[in-house]
């Protein structure tokens, strides 16, 4: 029997917040190798260093030479920076880079678990010193304190070739004729300034003569700086490649991608939907910014809705319209069906036609991505459709130039890029061809795949040649969120400005439906609208799959927020909309009200929001950390006995005497209630704390427990911010979208209790219509 809708979601949890005090803790940290092991094991790697330093040719490098130093997992903590190690050498912090080493624990070993290999540049002199720290016996003070950090290194060396050059831009097959390849410089490893600045003018003009005796040349006009990263298009044969990897400050050289591919797919039978074309869009309804391939000039179903911009001159090619008329189509009406009247848009469009670009030697990708810096930077839209999009999977030793200025656009100007996540899903997995493409790896943007039914129809899978995951650190549940992209045995309906549909499949489409319900959800968010509450609302309302190992990110979406912003009587949802400072822990109330006191509850709650990122960091992409915990009993506390170590956990409130007693004793009460174990919370590893989401610009969480064992439950905030591999302070604070759910799975009517009890909630207003134009 279907329960009476409860009302809708209330707004303003934020204010059931407050300032929780920091907990005192932590112990010794357990070294995996003495000193002398640290010795032995590292000392023959930096005589080896320091001697492939030297012979470096001079046109190769700059006065400081770029190395390698491989952490330990157990150290990945930015608190383990070695900053004794690097002023004692006077070395230059430059980034990192992903790696593998093995987690050595008191009495286990885990192998090949993620950690990162710091990216430093050091003079002959800081070489030399390294290597008789490491074969020396007598050691001063400054020195002492940088041998405790050298223990947390496993490996020392120069940059690997192999590397640095990408797997796919050479081979057995490498060509004697020009192609163009994107190089990616370090920071310059000879600025005394501090802060990471790019390379100099005087060593991209030797990166630029040595590619030229190699037979290559450098487009340095065309150069572009990105978080201290420079970016370059250079033309270079495929043969000569593996030379321009020995560069020392070159971290990457890799085959230029091209643009996606768009289907030429001819309209077979031409249905159509109803006629006439519905009344154009609202002059205020929300408006999306497409980038894509160009729409017909004068098409009904268009016109008044859609403004087209060329920022291209070239004609276009077979099936370019077709494929930006379906994007097009998608944004105003969402998925279309044949013979039906499609009623008036409740979204705007700028479609600006940006394909084909210029091409005429294989860098229009620089191009375009510059076309899109601009027009979002003269908007004030909030959403930005890309249903295109360099062909390139993601690369995890760093971010592409794409997803890194992205990244950033979005971080600076509350914009959110929903992304279309390739249809490369087939291609072998072996060497990473079936990952997401470039940029669905943003961490600031909304990634979609397909799948091959829409909701809310049952029985659904990913569709077969949607793009798979993971995604770099800072957002690695990727694809995001799968929507409806058709398949061979049931397309998607392409729309056509005159009304008319052909028919295909792939994320391209599902990407412009998933936009579309977020453009309308914007609407009715109404004052509460940012890119964080629009991404939390799309992840904290999908369908999860059954199966785990379906890649279908946190799940398929609904079509119709519309319905997301409304209860059932047994159910509550609140959205909490907040700013926390650094090292500051909120504790927000969660809307479970005192006298629910029957029966199971369910909680889950979705975060988001932006972080700035470091390009130059690829492991450490996100700078900024928002963690969580659930502390579900406002009266339930741990005592330690600090002799053994023993633990008990009890209701003070019931037992205040035994409570008592325990103090007396010497226990050691917790200073907050105690914690719901997640796999995240504060006692996890760094490395697990890593894996389980730590970092991530998105977070969920849920738990089911009898109501009996929920009192004013709160869930806990803590900010952290970090640059350059070191924890930071100073830093600006963060914007978040929190949005909890409360569902009693007895039936109870939580929606009205809560209502009755937090008075300082209240629904989340129902927009005036838009004003249809006629």
């Amino acid at each position: 029997m279907a329960r009476e809708p409860g009302g809708r979601i209330l707004v303003g949890g934020e204010q059931m917040s407050e300032i929780v005090e920091r907990a005192s803790g932590g112990g010794t940290k357990y070294y995996p190798y003495s000193w002398e092991e640290t010795k032995q094991l590292l000392a023959p790697q930096a005589r080896a260093l320091q001697e492939s330093a030297t012979s470096l040719d001079s046109s190769l490098r700059a006065r400081h030479v770029v190395f390698e130093a491989t952490l330990l997992p157990n150290f990945l903590a930015n608190s383990y920076f070695p900053k004794n190690l690097i002023k004692l050498l006077q070395l230059t912090a430059l980034g990192s880079r992903p790696a593998t080493e093995d987690l050595i624990l008191r009495g286990r070993v885990e192998s090949d678990v993620a950690t990162k290999s710091l990216v430093v540049a050091g003079d002959d002199a800081s070489l030399e010193h390294l290597s008789r720290m490491l074969e020396g016996e007598h050691l001063d003070r400054h020195e002492r304190a940088a041998a405790e950090e050298l223990r947390q290194f496993s490996k020392i060396h120069l940059p690997r070739r192999e590397e640095v050059l990408d797997s796919h831009s050479s081979g057995p097959d490498a060509s004697s004729s020009q192609q163009a390849f994107e190089a990616v410089l370090h920071p310059d490893p000879d600025s005394e300034l501090g802060d990471r600045h790019p390379i100099s003018d005087a060593l991209f003009h030797k990166f630029e003569d040595f590619i030229r005796r190699l037979g290559g040349e450098v487009a340095g006009d065309r150069r572009d700086v990105v978080g201290g990263l420079t970016f370059v298009p250079v033309f270079l044969s495929t043969a000569r490649a593996p030379e321009a990897a020995a560069f020392n400050p070159l971290r990457s050289i890799r085959r230029m991608p091209r643009i996606r591919p768009v289907p030429s797919v001819p309209l077979r039978s031409a249905p159509r939907v109803g006629l006439p074309a519905p009344p154009a869009a609202a002059p205020d309804a929300p408006e999306v910014l497409i980038f894509d391939a160009g729409i017909e000039e004068n098409g009904d179903f268009f016109a008044g809705s859609v403004s087209q911009i060329h920022l291209t001159d070239r004609k276009p090619q077979p099936g370019f319209i077709e494929h930006g008329s379906a994007v097009t189509g998608a944004v105003l009406y969402g998925q279309v069906h044949a013979g039906e009247h499609l009623p008036t848009p409740q979204v705007r469009a700028t479609h600006y036609r940006c394909i084909p670009g210029p091409d005429e030697d294989g860098a229009e990708l620089y191009w375009l991505l510059d076309q899109i810096q601009k027009r979002v930077a003269d908007t004030d839209s909030m959403i930005v459709n890309l249903s295109l999009g360099p062909e390139m999977p993601v690369i995890d030793s760093e971010p592409h130039r794409w997803t890194a200025l992205l990244d950033s656009i979005a971080y600076e100007r509350d914009i959110l890029f929903v992304v279309a996540a390739g249809n490369n899903g087939e291609s072998p997995s072996t060497s990473g061809a079936n990952r997401i493409l470039v940029p669905a790896d943003m961490v600031n943007g909304l990634s979609v795949g397909a799948c091959d039914k829409p909701h809310p129809e049952a029985l659904w899978s990913r569709a077969a040649y949607s793009a798979m995951g993971p995604g770099r650190p800072g957002g690695l549940v990727q694809p995001n969120v799968v929507s409806f992209g058709g398949d061979e045995d049931r397309p998607f309906a392409r729309l056509r400005g005159n009304g008319q549909l052909s028919y295909d499949w792939g994320t391209s489409y599902a990407t412009p439906l998933v936009t579309h319900g977020l453009a309308v959800l914007s609407h009715e968010l109404g004052d509460r609208r940012s890119a964080s509450a629009l991404k939390a609302f799309a992840v904290h309302s999908v369908e999860s799959h059954a199966d785990s190992n379906m890649q279908t990110g946190y799940g398929r979406v609904i079509n119709d927020y519309s319905k997301a912003l409304w209860c059932d009587s047994h159910e509550v949802t609140v959205m909490y909309q907040a700013s926390i400072e650094r090292n500051q822990i909120l504790g927000f109330q969660l809307p479970v009200p005192e006298d629910l006191n029957r029966g199971r509850v369910q909680v889950r709650w979705t975060l988001a929001y932006s972080s700035p990122t470091d390009p130059t960091e690829a492991v450490e992409y996100t700078q900024a950390g928002l963690e969580f915990t659930f502390r579900p009993h406002a009266d339930i506390f741990e005592f330690r006995n600090p002799e053994n170590g023993k633990l008990v956990r009890f209701n003070v409130r019931e037992d205040p005497t035994r409570a008592t007693k325990l103090v007396e004793e010497g226990w050691k009460r917790s200073q907050n209630p105690v914690t719901r174990s997640q796999k995240h919370g504060p006692r996890a590893s760094e490395a697990s704390r890593r894996r389980g989401g730590k970092w991530e610009t998105v977070m969920q969480g849920q738990d089911r427990m009898l109501a009996t064992s929920l009192k004013a439950p709160r869930l806990e905030i803590e900010y952290f911010s970090r640059a350059g591999g070191l924890l930071t302070q100073g830093v600006a604070p963060v914007d978040f979208t929190l949005l909890v759910t409360v569902q009693s799975l007895s039936g109870v009517d939580v929606y009205s209790m809560a209502r009755s009890e937090f008075s300082i909630l209240s629904p989340l207003p129902v927009p005036v219509s838009t004003r249809l134009r006629t």
